[in-house]
């Protein structure tokens, strides 16, 4: 069986949404559709209801997902190995990021492009728990992602990237000399939908709880860019990583929290110890280069 259309199983499974699995695999949404046809030909199963909201799995369809990514990972295991015995660098390889590491991230994988140019990357902005299952499935080979409170087994690198703070985010036009306590209670407030970055809902529970501040947002949102275009156009304010500034337009305002431990959180960046030593040789001294590009301190040996 080809794993191309596993793979397009598990994307789509993960992401529920046609375009945005095709977008992940570099492939038409055309394409994507008539692989998961075969896929369901081949298979004499029904793997996904198809409506106006995208794609939901079937009840085959979750029952067989498990197996698509065992195959998955095992046949990425295969690869490295493989590669490792050869001393070849990879075919693929996945990388993945957070708003918070979007600089650092792209800087990266532009570098990673420079030295395997025979190589292709794939770069996907997701929430730190799905990279951490990724990781241990073997479909991410690098992460950048929120330090998570079970911290990863001995099978993983991990390396501190840099420290992260909460933000308020808010029109320029409403920006005043309040403290942020007093501009989250006197501002509508806006927020990320929890399933979309469960790690920043959490960390604004604890910071919000903290404070002894109680805000039921006016509207949610999948992405920060919304949030921001929100934001940008008065509606209201919201909490966001500090770094999405980076990503901002000029009609809004960043206040970072930096007097609240319950405001900031670690950065790690991930590799499995299964990747053959030139990968993560490679890895380190990119990972060297983005460090002093951007000025973070903690030290990689």
């Amino acid at each position: 069986m080809d794993t191309r259309l596993l793979r397009a199983f598990v994307v789509l499974a993960d992401t529920a949404n046609y375009h945005t699995a095709a977008s992940q695999l570099c492939i038409t949404q055309p394409a994507l559709t008539k692989q998961i046809k075969l896929l369901e030909q081949q298979l004499s199963i029904t793997l996904f209801e198809r409506g106006r909201h995208g794609a939901q799995l079937t009840e085959n369809g979750r029952k067989l997902l498990p197996f698509a990514q065992q195959v998955l990972s095992q046949t990425e295991l295969l690869l490295n190995r493989a590669s490792e015995l050869s001393t070849q660098f990879p075919k693929s390889i996945h990388v993945g990021f957070g708003i918070s590491t979007f600089q650092e991230a792209s800087f990266f994988v532009a570098r990673l492009r420079e030295h395997l140019k025979q190589t292709t990357i794939y770069f996907d902005d997701m929430p730190s728990d799905i990279m951490s299952q990724k990781l241990e499935n073997h479909q991410l080979q690098v992460a950048f992602l929120r330090r998570p409170e079970i911290a990863f087994s001995t099978d993983f690198t991990v390396h501190p990237l840099k420290q992260e703070t909460l933000a308020l985010a808010i029109s320029t036009s409403q920006l005043s000399d309040d403290p942020v306590k007093q501009l989250l209670i006197k501002h509508p407030y806006l927020s990320l939908r929890k399933e979309r970055g469960s790690g920043l809902s959490h960390q604004i529970e604890r910071f919000l709880g903290q404070q002894g501040i109680s805000l039921e947002p006016v509207q949610e949102a999948s992405d920060i860019q919304t949030i921001i275009a929100l934001v940008a156009a008065g509606v209201g304010v919201s909490l966001v990583p500090y770094s999405s500034r980076h990503i901002s337009r000029h009609d809004v305002a960043f206040i970072p929290i930096e007097d609240s431990p319950s405001a900031m959180w670690n950065i790690d960046v991930v590799w499995s110890l299964a990747l053959p030593k030139p990968w993560q040789n490679t890895i380190m001294t990119l990972l060297k280069e983005t460090m002093l590009r951007f000025n973070h301190s903690p030290s990689l040996k």
